[in-house]
Formats: structure tokens, sequence, C-alpha cells
């Protein structure tokens, strides 16, 4: 019986080593939702049912790369979003003659958003941790 189990193991590790396919069936769902914003419908499932593994992995691969396309869009805009932002930001410290975290608390007020810097950051389309300044780089 235990022989019979480390073969098993060991045919498990050779058969990963020689695998050619990434797909994980177990989180396509999630790897679509990135990718589109939204869970996979009836027509991409009956699509995925089926597809032999080859075409699964063309598949997930061309998820992957939408996916990246995605993230990539909205750091450009989140992005955006913080030069108008901070522009917004000189404009109350020129005008009202305040600080940025005066300007911050104006916007909390503007958007009722009870003081919640994450909330905020939502609803301008910023970065999270850009308004609180703890802000992750390289994300």
């Amino acid at each position: 019986m235990i022989l019979h189990v480390v073969f098993a193991n060991l045919c498990c590790i050779v058969c990963f080593m020689d695998n050619k396919y990434t797909f994980d069936e177990n989180i396509v769902s999630d790897l679509y939702k990135e990718a589109y914003g939204t869970r996979p419908r009836e027509g991409f499932w009956a699509e995925w049912d089926a597809a032999n593994n080859d075409e699964k992995q063309r598949i997930w691969d061309n998820l992957l790369d939408t996916a990246d396309r995605a993230a990539e869009m909205e750091l450009e805009c989140q992005l955006e979003a913080e030069r108008e932002l901070n522009e917004h930001f000189r404009r109350v410290v020129d005008i009202a003659g305040g600080t940025r975290e005066d300007a911050i608390r104006y916007l909390h007020d503007a958007y009722d958003t009870n003081g919640s810097n994450e909330y905020l950051e939502y609803i301008l389309g910023v970065r999270y941790g850009y308004l609180s300044g703890s802000l992750k780089v390289g994300f």
C-alpha cells in the first residue's frame, strides 16, 4: 500500500513536470472575471466543457492576455484620475488656502463617504492607498 502511494505521488510529480497545460479549472471563472469584469455565462461554459486540453489551454492563454490588458488599462485610468485629483488639490490649496488633507475632507463631505478613504478612492477611481499615503508601488 505504501509503495502504491509513493508511486502515485511520483507519477504526479513526473506528470506535473511534463505537463504543458497551465490552465486551472478551479479558477477559470475568476480569471474570466478579471479579464471581462463579469462571471462567464452559459456560452463560455459550453465552449469550455466541449474543449479538449489543448483548446482549454488556448482559451486560458487568451484570458490571461485579456486580463493583463484590462489591468494595464485600469492602471492608466487610475493614474489619469490621480493627475486630475492632484490638480484639484492644487486648486483647492491655491483658492482656499487649505492643505491636501483639507481638500480630502471636502471630498469626503461632497461624496458622503463617512470619512472612508477606501470608499473615496473607489469613487474617484484612484489606486487604493493613494489618499492615505499607504499606496503600495509596483502593483
